[in-house]
C-alpha cells in the first residue's frame, strides 16, 4: 500500500506506506481529515480515483458506512408483517466465513452463544463484534477498520486486541483508525497522527508514542479541536422553554422484562427516576442496557406487557405515545440508522422538536433561531444547508444531539451518545450535560461503556450483568441499583 502526493481539499498526504505484517494506527481527531483519508484507502468509496493512489485488492473493511449498509439490508429483508412474530434477521452465524474453522477466533469475541440468534437480536456491540468477526474471516490479507472499540465493552476491547494482534502476528496488513489517544490498540506497530489536514508524523510506535503521550502534547492535541462550545447561561436561557416538569416521576418500572422471540433479555428490573435523578446504565454487551431504553422509550413492544409509568402515566391504559415523547429527548444507534430521509441539517435538528425522522412541518421563526443557536453551539452553522447524510459520521452524531437537547426535555434518553466523537468533543458533550444537570433543563438517562464518561452529576448507576442460568431464562439479565452514585 503506497500513497503518494495526494491532495484534497482537506487533505495532504505526502507519502504513506504501509507493509503485510505491519499493525498501523491512524489517529486524528473529528474533522482533521482522518475520515477522508479512511475514505481514500476505501476501494470504491474515493470519489476521484488518484494515480497517487496504490492499494491492494484484497482489503476487508470494516466501516460506520459498512455498517450502516447492513442495517439497511435487514430492513429490505423484514418479514415481520408476513410472520406472527418478529423477525429476527440474518443468522449471526451467516456473517462469519466458515465458523468452524474460527471456532477459537469467536469464543474469544464472547459471540459463541449467539451464532444461533439474528442480527435484530442482537446489541449495537454484538453487531459490531459480529461484523469484525465478518471482516476478519473473510480471508482478506489487508484490514481496514474505522473506530473499532466505539460501542464494546471492557472485555470486548480486550478481546478485540488480542485479536487484531493474531491477525498481525499471521502476516495480515491492518490499518485501524482512531479519534482518541487512549484508544491506540495494544499490538499497533506503527502510528500515523493527522492533523488540520495533514499527516504530520507518522513511523514506528516507539518513535511516535513518546511524543504522543507527553501530557503537554497530549493537551494541545485536546484542546485546540474542542468543537461542541462550552454552555453559557445565557444560551441557556435563549432555548429554553422556562416550563418546568410537569409531574413529580418521570420513570417508573416495576419488575422490568423484555426480550426477543421467547428470548429474555433481562428480567425482575426495578427503576424510579424523579427529576434531577440522573442516571448512568453501563454493563457488558448484550445485557440489555439499549433495550431497557427501548421499553422506556416505547420503541420495544414490551413496554405494553410491564408495569411501566411514564410521567405519571401508566403505559398500555390508552394514552398517546406521541404525547409522550413530546417529553422526551432521544439519542442512539438506532435512531441514527434510521435517519436516512432527505433533508438538511437544519431540518435534522429541528425535527427534534416534532419528535420525527425528518421535517415534515414548516417550522416557525423562533423554531429555526433556536436550532440556528444549536448549529452554533456544535460548529455546523455552515452546515445549516448541507445534507445530512453528506456529513462524517461525527458530525451527523453532533447534529442528533442537538436534535435531542433543542426542546430540553424533561427526560433526555442517551444511548452511547458520543460514538464516533473524538476526546475533546466527548469531553465537551459530557461537560455541556453536566451544566444541563446543572440548570436543572432536563434529567438524564445515559447509558455508556467508557469509564472516562462517569460523571460525577449522575446520581444513580445502575449495572446490568449477564446471567446464564439454567433453563429457559439463560441470558438474562440482572442488575443492582447502587442508589448515590460514587
Amino acid at each position: 500500500m503506497k500513497i503518494v502526493n495526494v491532495k484534497t481539499p482537506d487533505l495532504n498526504i505526502p507519502l504513506f506506506e504501509a507493509e503485510p505484517g505491519q499493525f498501523w494506527c491512524i489517529l486524528g481527531r473529528n474533522r482533521s481529515g482522518i475520515d477522508t483519508f479512511f475514505s481514500l484507502l476505501s476501494p470504491g468509496q474515493a470519489k476521484i480515483p488518484d494515480p497517487g493512489i496504490c492499494l491492494p485488492e484484497d482489503m476487508g473493511i470494516f466501516s460506520f458506512a459498512g455498517q450502516q449498509a447492513v442495517f439497511e439490508q435487514e430492513l429490505k429483508n423484514d418479514d415481520t408483517d408476513f410472520m406472527d412474530r418478529l423477525d429476527p434477521g440474518t443468522l449471526a452465524r451467516s456473517f462469519i466465513h466458515d465458523p468452524d474453522q474460527h471456532a477459537d477466533l469467536i469464543r474469544a469475541f464472547a459471540m459463541d452463544q449467539v451464532l444461533d440468534q439474528g442480527y435484530r437480536q442482537l446489541s449495537t456491540g454484538q453487531t459490531r463484534k459480529l461484523l469484525l468477526l465478518s471482516r476478519i474471516s473473510s480471508g482478506s490479507r489487508w484490514l481496514l477498520i474505522q473506530s473499532p472499540f466505539d460501542g464494546l465493552d471492557k472485555a470486548g476491547c480486550s478481546q478485540l486486541d488480542l485479536a487484531l494482534d493474531h491477525c498481525r502476528v499471521c502476516g495480515m496488513g491492518i490499518l485501524v483508525f482512531v479519534y482518541d489517544p487512549g484508544d491506540i490498540p495494544l499490538g499497533a506497530t506503527h502510528i500515523a497522527v493527522i492533523e488540520n489536514g495533514t499527516m504530520t508524523r507518522s513511523g514506528p510506535r516507539q518513535e511516535i508514542v513518546s511524543r504522543l503521550f507527553d501530557l503537554q502534547e497530549q493537551a494541545n492535541f485536546s484542546a485546540h479541536v474542542t468543537d461542541l462550545k462550552p454552555a453559557e447561561t445565557a444560551f441557556f436561557q435563549a432555548v429554553a422553554s422556562g416550563e418546568a416538569p410537569h409531574s413529580k416521576e418521570l420513570v417508573r418500572l416495576e419488575d422490568g422484562h423484555a426480550g426477543y422471540s421467547g428470548r429474555p433479555v433481562f428480567s425482575h428490573l426495578n427503576l424510579c427516576m424523579a427529576p434531577g435523578d440522573h442516571t448512568l446504565v453501563s454493563g457488558p454487551n448484550g445485557c440489555g442496557k439499549s433495550t431497557l431504553l427501548q421499553v422506556i422509550s416505547g420503541d420495544h413492544p414490551a413496554c405494553y406487557r410491564n408495569r411501566l409509568w411514564l410521567f405519571g402515566t401508566r403505559r398500555g391504559t390508552g394514552e398517546s405515545i406521541w404525547e409522550l415523547k413530546k417529553r422526551m429527548g432521544i439519542v442512539s444507534t438506532e435512531l441514527h440508522r434510521s435517519y436516512r430521509v432527505p433533508g438538511s441539517v437544519l431540518d435534522c435538528v429541528l425535527s427534534g422538536l416534532y419528535d420525527s425522522i425528518g421535517l415534515y412541518q414548516r417550522p416557525g421563526f423562533e423554531d429555526q433561531k433556536k436550532a440556528l443557536a444549536w448549529l452554533g453551539r456544535i460548529s455546523l452553522s455552515d452546515k445549516a444547508e448541507s445534507s445530512f447524510r453528506t456529513l462524517s459520521y461525527a458530525d451527523q452524531r453532533l447534529a442528533l444531539i442537538a436534535r435531542a437537547l433543542i426542546k430540553l426535555p424533561d427526560l433526555l434518553v442517551l444511548d452511547e451518545p458520543t460514538h464516533g466523537l473524538d476526546r475533546a468533543n466527548r469531553d465537551a458533550v459530557l461537560d455541556f450535560l453536566s451544566q444541563v444537570a446543572a440548570e436543572k433543563l432536563s434529567t438524564i438517562l445515559y447509558v455508556s461503556h467508557r469509564e472516562d464518561e462517569f460523571r460525577d452529576f449522575f446520581v444513580s448507576h445502575i449495572r446490568m450483568e449477564m446471567s446464564r442460568p439454567q433453563g429457559p431464562s439463560a441470558f438474562a439479565s440482572h442488575m443492582a441499583n447502587d442508589g448515590q452514585f460514587v
